[in-house]
């Protein structure tokens, strides 16, 4: 076990799940810790206990990975959702998938063969370092490429080209330490003026910009395999000045690989790293707005996991997923709006879905008046589909002064495009793609019976008592031709009409 070894007053508290998982809990967890869980997978969690089950997970790696299928379909959203509806590793696929949201590439804007290896880098390092994981994102020729620094230059002072700085720009404003200095927990650190104290200035961005000169993909190896290898380095073209940033300076005349190592050792290890990332990624998957205690429970596991390690994934993860405040009871202040992509893998698994061929037509989801308004992988910027700062404007949110990050997608078209959806993919499923309705169909005769388990399956708890008494006058309505279509159309109703619910769409 890597997760660490701290003791209650030690500089951090491993919080444990409960040794005994209540339905509802279990169903929380999965869908916090995966795609969502299905009826077994619920049943299998409570019976295997948290622990058990998370070192089984980390032990997994995905039967396929996402390149492959990406070779084999040719098709870049199918083979993510074949991926996240079905398969083994979801822990692994999960948490990747949240780094995604933080270490953004997208297909809009690299190789698409680059950025399917992109997606089984975050997986099968999801557990490492975050030293280790940024080196592995710095060299990704995915990265490379949607952040311009692939065939980066170093200075030529009779052309007057300077190296592309939007790497060294937002490895530090966006993967690492953001733009200003935070304590421990998070909060905002301020000089003697009582101004935030910023992190770094443009003389650090052209330093670093340095460092990331000389990058491209491996030549000498065909595409698409030299979109699996990490980028390599011509030395004519890397920039031979001193480099300095971050109170660091590198020797001019220093190799790009030294350079490279020195540039990541320096910002991995940057009092910053702990905070920023540890709250992202709460946001992802706990709640918008974690506690200063949250974060800094979690930012003092990443700077040590008790057993000297800065920066363990694993510990992080199991953490946050594990931390007193995941598994409190509610507040008017704790969840967030489930994110679209999570709403659909949520109904689908519940569902259990199926394709009885390949590769699976789903497609992307981008389309906010026709689909979801989100779909993985496909953000049109490196702040991703939405950014953890967002608060709405004039919203009660901005009153309490709270982020609401997955409100800044939400909008008329969008949340109607979400319900009609949802609902057209029930009730028109593209070709080959298959539900298990067994234990649903005898219950559809039973509205409030059928309207407890898919609220069992959906949001793991009863659905508050107004919603749930509309949902099941609205399902007892649905009378049609024969008792067969009559049962269908019932859990399709009551699946979206559920599925369209603040119970479901606001996950605490």
């Amino acid at each position: 076990m890597v997760r660490g070894t701290l003791a209650k007053g030690e500089i951090s508290v491993f919080a444990t799940a409960p040794a005994t998982l209540a339905h509802g809990e279990a169903v929380r967890f999965l869908q916090r810790a995966t795609f969502g869980g299905s009826p077994s997978e619920v049943a299998s969690l409570i019976a295997e206990g948290v622990e058990d089950w998370w070192e089984r997970e980390v032990a997994e790696m995905p039967g396929r990975s996402n390149f492959a299928l990406f070779l084999r379909d040719g098709v870049r959203a199918p083979t993510l959702w074949n991926r996240y509806f079905t398969g083994n590793a979801l822990l692994r696929k999960r948490l990747g998938y949240a780094l995604s949201q933080i270490f953004v590439t997208s297909f809009d804007g690299a190789d698409g063969f680059a950025v399917a290896e992109y997606v089984d880098l975050l997986e099968k390092n999801c557990f490492g370092t975050y030293r280790e994981l940024l080196e592995v994102i710095s060299k990704s020729v995915a990265m490379g490429q949607y952040l311009t620094y692939t065939y980066n230059f170093k200075a030529d002072w009779v052309t007057g080209q300077l190296p592309d700085e939007n790497y060294a720009r937002e490895i530090l404003q966006l993967f690492s330490i953001g733009l200003v200095e935070l304590n421990l927990d998070g909060t905002v650190r301020h000089d003697s003026a009582g101004n935030p104290i910023e992190t770094y200035g443009q003389d650090d961005i052209l330093g670093l910009a340095r460092v990331f000169t000389g990058w491209y993909p491996d030549t000498s190896i065909e595409r698409p395999a030299r979109m699996r290898r990490p980028m390599v380095n011509n030395p004519q073209w890397h920039s031979p000045e001193s480099k300095s940033f971050l109170g660091t300076t590198i020797p001019a005349n220093t190799g790009a690989e030294r350079s490279m190592q020195i540039a990541l050792d320096t910002i991995a290890n940057h009092p910053n790293v702990a905070p920023f990332i540890s709250r992202q990624l709460i946001q992802r998957l706990v709640t918008s707005n974690p506690s200063p205690a949250y974060v800094r429970r979690i930012a003092s596991v990443f700077t040590n996991d008790g057993n000297g390690v800065r920066g363990n994934l694993e510990a992080v993860f199991w953490a946050i997923l594990t931390d007193e405040e995941a598994w409190s009871p509610p507040t008017s202040t704790t969840g967030k709006l489930r994110e679209p992509v999570l709403r659909f893998t949520t109904v689908m698994r519940a569902l259990d879905v199926r394709s009885t061929e390949r590769p699976w037509k789903v497609w992307s989801t981008k389309n906010p008046a026709e689909s979801l308004g989100h779909s993985p992988f496909e953000s049109l910027s490196v702040f991703n589909f939405y950014r953890p700062g967002y608060t709405p404007p004039t919203s009660r949110f901005a009153d309490r002064g709270l982020v609401a990050p997955e409100f800044q997608i939400a909008n008329e078209t969008s949340v109607f495009g979400w319900v009609n959806f949802i609902a057209r993919f029930l009730q028109w499923p593209p070709a080959g793609i298959e539900f298990n309705y067994t234990g649903l169909l005898v219950l559809a005769d039973r509205p409030p019976g059928l309207v407890n388990e898919l609220a069992s399956r959906l949001v793991g708890w009863p659905l508050s008592p107004d919603t749930h008494q509309t949902i099941v006058n609205a399902v007892s309505a649905i009378n049609l031709w024969t008792p067969e279509v009559t049962r269908m159309e019932r859990i399709h109703g009551a699946v979206v009409m559920i599925a369209a619910s603040n119970d479901f769409l606001y996950d605490r």
